[in-house]
């Protein structure tokens, strides 16, 4: 049986490096994708499903700043769910998630 998602993931349009902190490791992957309620990086470091991070992006002038676990790993990288964030937080991955929402449904339409 498959899970289907809360939210469709989308993809940066410009590399983004994810800062991870956790407490016994420390680790930058590139952003493969993003949702309201998690993320995924590619990276060939192995994590344990269950371990929590304190994570950060700059996204232009802006940080976004999360804490989150560990949900999932594949070959190719890992996905964490977002536990926690700031309001401030919360409003920025809002505007960045349906900014490029709209972009790939203009990409489409065009």
């Amino acid at each position: 049986m498959t899970r289907s998602r809360r939210a469709a993931r989308v993809q940066a349009k410009t590399t983004l490096d994810v800062g991870f902190v956790g407490t016994d490791e420390r680790l930058t992957a590139p952003l493969v994708d993003f949702s309201p309620y998690g993320l995924s990086v590619k990276t060939t470091r192995k994590v344990k499903i269950g371990t929590v991070f304190r994570l950060g992006i700059q996204i232009g002038n802006e940080y976004f700043r999360a804490a989150a676990v560990v949900r999932s790993q594949f070959p190719e990288g890992f996905a964490v769910e977002f536990l926690s964030m700031s309001l401030v937080d919360r409003e920025l991955l809002r505007r960045s998630y349906q900014r490029l929402q709209m972009a790939a449904r203009n990409a489409k339409a065009g």
